[in-house]
């Protein structure tokens, strides 16, 4: 007993210190990417920017629905901070035009990849207010998206096993 409550404890502990370390507590022109790495740790992928500098893209999976991408310029400054899992963000994604390289710059990294025989389909878990969901994006052979689904979690109603 006493070794749950100990248990308990320390979850509790490592939830208050997660909880300090979000990405929405990095502010843009007054945190350093040294700062950046002290509370977020190692980013999950790191892409060059074209104008200079690099972006930190920090992905809450396979189960969480953010991912953050922070814009590093060559002085080592965080420039910009953008939750890529957003609707607006989703909705930019247009069958038969938006390429892969678009999908990966406009949501980050997907959260699973599967090949069928002529489509490759990403998927990324999201938070679709007010229930969560999947977004997945179908692309062809030449890496061109020929669809989307989204796929709305239902939730359990805690009523339905009552009975009659």
């Amino acid at each position: 007993m006493i070794l749950n409550f100990r248990l308990i404890n320390v979850l509790l502990t490592l939830g208050v210190l997660a909880g300090c370390a979000m990405p929405e507590t990095i502010v843009p022109n007054a945190t350093s990417a040294v700062e950046l790495l002290q509370r977020l740790g190692k980013p999950t992928d790191i892409r060059v920017n074209p104008q200079g500098g690099e972006y930190w893209e920090y992905a809450y999976g396979p189960e969480g629905t953010e991912t953050w991408l922070f814009g590093i310029d060559r002085g080592k400054m965080v420039r910009s901070s953008t939750q890529l899992l957003t609707e607006e963000r989703l909705h930019r994604v247009v069958p038969g035009v938006t390429t892969e390289t678009q999908v990966r710059e406009l949501l980050g990294a997907p959260r699973k990849t599967t090949q069928f025989r002529e489509e490759i389909a990403w998927e990324w878990r999201v938070d679709l207010s007010p229930n969560l969901g999947e977004f997945v994006v179908r692309f062809n052979p030449a890496g061109v998206v020929t669809g989307y689904n989204v796929l709305v979690d239902i939730p359990a109603d805690s009523h339905e096993s009552d009975g009659p």
